[in-house]
């Protein structure tokens, strides 16, 4: 069984947005076809399997923003057991994003505190977050306009500034 995990793809990534899937369970695939879309701030690009096999489980849903390491799917045989601590893996590597993420941000009080806190409040891709701040446009907005329930993506932002 191969995991297939979240890439650091450049030395500063710590998380990036899984965009899409390109292939489902029970599909064989072959070493070095795309499996799926990653966006992170500075690159869009498709995740190529590891080996050839097939899709025996995925972790990581459409459109959700992952840590590094963070295992997406596991590819292997046919009838080849996914081994249960993957789940576990990921919950560990999700609390350690989180702590990391929670220790490299200073403590605020009052209202610099609710300042700092109100941009990161609306889940989003970090391309969507780019885009916005380029556009000036506020991402509770843009998900409150496209009554959106996940995270804001890229194609939200640009959805939300053609309309406007």
């Amino acid at each position: 069984m191969t995991p297939v995990e979240m890439p650091k793809a450049n030395e500063n990534l710590t998380e990036a947005t899984l965009e899409a899937w390109m292939v489902k369970v029970g599909q064989s695939v072959e070493e070095k076809q795309s499996i799926c879309t990653i966006i992170t701030d500075k690159a869009t690009f498709e995740m190529p399997a590891p080996c050839a096999g097939t899709i025996r489980k995925i972790y990581g849903a459409e459109r959700s923003l992952l840590p590094v390491g963070y295992i997406m799917c596991a590819i292997g045989g046919p009838d080849e057991a996914v081994p249960e601590d993957y789940e576990t893996r990921n919950k560990q590597v999700v609390e350690a994003h989180r702590g990391a993420t929670t220790a490299a941000t200073p403590m605020q009080s009052g209202a610099a505190a609710v300042a700092a806190a109100s941009p990161s409040a609306v889940r989003a891709t970090p391309a969507a977050r780019r885009i916005a701040k380029e556009a000036g446009v506020d991402l509770a907005e843009i998900a409150k306009a496209l009554n959106l329930t996940g995270p804001v993506g890229e194609k939200d932002v640009k959805t939300y500034l053609e309309k406007k």
